[in-house]
């Protein structure tokens, strides 16, 4: 965090502290795009999705029983929020929403992403968290509350099922 330490904003924040907790909503801001994205497959839902977690957040924060776990307790808002989205998003226009999609991308783009859409969420998660969003692995372990160890052997395995997805699919070995 940027002049105060992580404990110091939250348990600021947990006190009613905005600032505070305006603070802790930048740092995490990306991180909650990208689980959220995850989930939902769309960029722009998912940074709504990240903004209806921080007011839920908020709402809540006084319920916090660990501070310490406050990154996973946030991630699991989150997951909600973005779960929440998915159903409604669902219930309007599936079919709208999977056109759109495709018409924004090209289509090895759209071989990746069927590829991340096949791997459980957890392997989903952590891919979105790392190669899209950019997150360290130390950044990842504070957020989902898991080893880097566990982080290393997901991402491998989950890189390991893509690459087979994509190589029965037809997709190019050689992609630059």
């Amino acid at each position: 965090m940027r002049e105060r330490l992580e404990t110091d904003l939250i348990k600021a924040a947990v006190t009613g502290d905005i600032e505070s907790y305006g603070e802790l909503c930048e740092s995490y801001y990306s991180a909650m795009v990208a689980i959220s994205y995850s989930i939902l497959g769309d960029h722009q839902l998912a940074e709504d999705s990240a903004q209806e977690t921080f007011a839920r957040a908020l709402l809540n924060i006084r319920k916090l029983k660990n501070q310490d776990k406050f990154a996973q307790w946030l991630a699991a808002i989150c997951r909600n929020v973005a779960k929440d989205m998915l159903s409604e998003r669902n219930k309007i226009s599936k079919n709208e929403a999977l056109s759109k999609t495709k018409q924004e991308n090209n289509e090895n783009h759209e071989q990746i992403n069927h590829a991340i859409e096949k791997l459980p969420s957890s392997m989903k998660e952590l891919v979105v968290l790392r190669y899209y969003d950019g997150l360290s692995y130390e950044k990842i372990s504070n957020v989902l509350g898991i080893s880097k160890a566990s982080i290393n052997g997901r991402l491998t395995r989950a890189k390991r099922k893509m690459a087979n997805y994509l190589k029965r699919n037809g997709f190019p070995e050689n992609q630059s």
